[in-house]
């Protein structure tokens, strides 16, 4: 799964740098249409084509004899239960073409996500550097309220203030820092402990509005299956490290919708995926 990650994000970094200086829909709305196009080609390669035809032939029939027979309460019942049947079976013939997309659609999702999802920081914006301790670190002394502080330290490059000390908390098994963004950029964290080094990136976004393309990352998390689906932004912690998780806590960004209102990226391309399958589907010959 690692190499799968960095492959994706090798990937996606060249295929989004060339539109880092254009409005973040510019991007949504390509990806969204060839995620469209792809989902349709799945979905007729998939499915069983004739066998979604004649439900849909079906379903329009019991439609009619709702309306033909409205004056019928057997009748409506009957055509309503056929209805609810052939439903059933429509969900089911789509079923074998929605699981080959949900595992591509998720590794996209949680790629763009990193991309246009999170906001970076002001000049001058503070934030939390939070670490969490794996259970079989020695900071894990069985709950105890009063076990000291662990020997962990953070490092901060030119251009990241750490205002306060590692504030160290227990119960969490977490070690706490607040930080100040002074310069733009892209900085690197480093957090020591138990003899090794772990890194962290932080984005701080240009005052002057200039075009900056990167990943913004608020979590780096061990090789779990499910947290390397779902966070790949950065490379996996290791697995009997020391360390379980760093955060860093950014904003949640919106993109203006061609001008019109603000959203989150994922529901523009929900809606933008949507539209171009329905308008191509046709044309690619697809019945859905």
């Amino acid at each position: 799964m690692s190499l799968l990650n960095a492959a994706l994000r090798a990937v996606f970094d060249v295929a989004l740098r060339p539109f880092a200086a254009l409005p973040p829909i510019v991007p949504v709305t390509i990806v969204a249409l060839v995620s469209g196009i792809f989902a349709l080609l799945v979905y007729r390669w998939t499915s069983n084509q004739p066998a979604i035809a004649a439900v849909k032939r079906r379903l329009f029939g019991h439609l009619l004899e709702v309306r033909l027979f409205n004056d019928d309460l057997r009748a409506v019942l009957a055509a309503q239960l056929r209805l609810l049947r052939e439903n059933l079976t429509y969900l089911r013939l789509n079923l074998v073409p929605l699981l080959w997309m949900i595992v591509p659609f998720m590794l996209l999702i949680a790629q763009l996500q990193f991309h246009y999802g999170y906001e970076g920081l002001e000049v001058g914006e503070q934030t939390l550097l939070v670490v969490d301790l794996a259970p079989a670190a020695p900071a894990d002394a069985d709950g105890d309220q009063t076990a000291p502080r662990p020997p962990i330290e953070l490092e901060a490059p030119a251009g990241v203030a750490v205002e306060t000390a590692g504030v160290w908390v227990p119960s969490l098994r977490q070690v706490v820092w607040r930080l100040r963004a002074d310069e733009p950029g892209r900085h690197e964290l480093v957090v020591r402990a138990d003899g090794g080094a772990f890194t962290k990136s932080l984005f701080v976004a240009d005052p002057e509005g200039a075009a900056q393309w990167v990943r913004r990352s608020p979590t780096r998390r061990r090789a779990a299956i499910l947290d390397q689906l779902l966070y790949p932004a950065e490379p996996s912690l290791p697995r009997g490290g020391p360390i379980a998780r760093i955060d860093v806590q950014y904003g949640t960004a919106a993109i203006s919708f061609f001008g019109l209102f603000d959203m989150h990226w994922l529901i523009a391309f929900l809606i933008l995926s949507l539209a171009f399958a329905f308008a191509l589907r046709n044309r690619l010959g697809v019945t859905l």
